[in-house]
């Protein structure tokens, strides 16, 4: 009985895509997975590469690029099976690790999400654990986190990276999928959140390995647009609108505007001791500042 199905949203990544079904392949070949790709309306024939190199996953061709949570919603719509295995086009996994992502569910009934140790940009360990709150973005610091290394003892947690995870069907469909007002980053947080909420489990596993190329999709676009590998034109505002969902609308334009002040003075501090600027405040104006995403519906 197959018991995963690999749902991957694609823009752009036409190539990487390919290579994370390469993987996937021997999987289906055996009965133990299945896949769905939606593609977000590429414009480079990414839809028409994966359906000539792999037409033995479904391909859902959206009219319009949907963002990355309302595109795995639309792919979960055609997920049947116990778990779906979220993952992004540039993240290689090898079936076995699928199987103990699985096998890490199977033996926890309340477990909504496994994440494997994964390592991104052939470096440093995806890390798990601690969710943003209004006082960590207003200092500019992550909240503390554990990374996942090959190996460590499974271990429960309150946030996995979305790049990669195994999820319940039954649970991820208890909440209708990602919020669709997220059209990139956050979303998974804002799951994250959301399934704890409802008594659900995360777990993070060095029993399970994969790779995270990174930035597959957000390399093809405008670099004006990008703060390293993020779209802060995207990034900014999912995170003002997670703080408002989860702590309230003061509390997220208090947390920006210290983070702004911040961003200020440590400007022109560089300035005063005459190293060169770095243009923080600069770079964040460019992206909308106290703007909501828009709503969908």
């Amino acid at each position: 009985m197959t018991q995963v199905t690999a749902v991957m949203v694609t823009y752009q990544s036409g190539p990487a895509a390919a290579r994370a079904l390469d993987a996937l392949r021997p999987a289906f070949d055996r009965g133990e997975l299945r896949a769905v790709v939606v593609d977000n309306h590429s414009g480079d024939g990414t839809a028409d590469l994966i359906a000539q190199a792999h037409p033995w996953a479904e391909l859902v061709r959206s009219s319009r690029n949907l963002g990355y949570g309302r595109g795995c919603n639309l792919g979960f719509e055609r997920v049947s099976t116990p778990y779906a295995l979220i993952m992004n086009p540039d993240v290689l996994i090898a079936p076995t690790d699928v199987a103990r992502l699985a096998e890490l569910l199977d033996g926890r009934p309340r477990a909504a999400v496994a994440a494997p140790a994964t390592r991104f940009a052939g470096r440093e360990y995806q890390h798990a654990g601690g969710l943003p709150t209004p006082l960590s973005v207003a200092m500019g610091v992550a909240p503390p986190r554990r990374p996942i290394l090959p190996g460590v003892e499974s271990f429960l947690t309150d946030w996995v990276c979305g790049a990669i995870m195994l999820v319940r069907a039954e649970a991820f469909q208890a909440l209708r999928g990602f919020d669709p007002r997220f059209f990139l980053y956050f979303e998974e947080t804002d799951l994250c959140r959301r399934l704890v909420d409802q008594g659900w489990e995360v777990w993070a596993t060095g029993g399970a390995l994969a790779e995270h190329a990174g930035g597959a999709s957000a390399r093809t676009v405008d670099p004006s647009l990008r703060q390293g590998s993020c779209l802060h034109a995207h990034y900014y505002p999912s995170r003002y609108y997670y703080l408002s969902k989860h702590h309230g609308r003061f509390m997220a334009w208090m947390a920006e505007s210290v983070d702004l002040v911040a961003r200020a003075a440590r400007d022109v501090g560089r300035v005063i001791l005459r190293r060169p600027s770095r243009g923080e405040l600069r770079t964040r104006l460019r992206a909308p500042l106290f703007r909501l995403p828009e709503n969908p519906a």
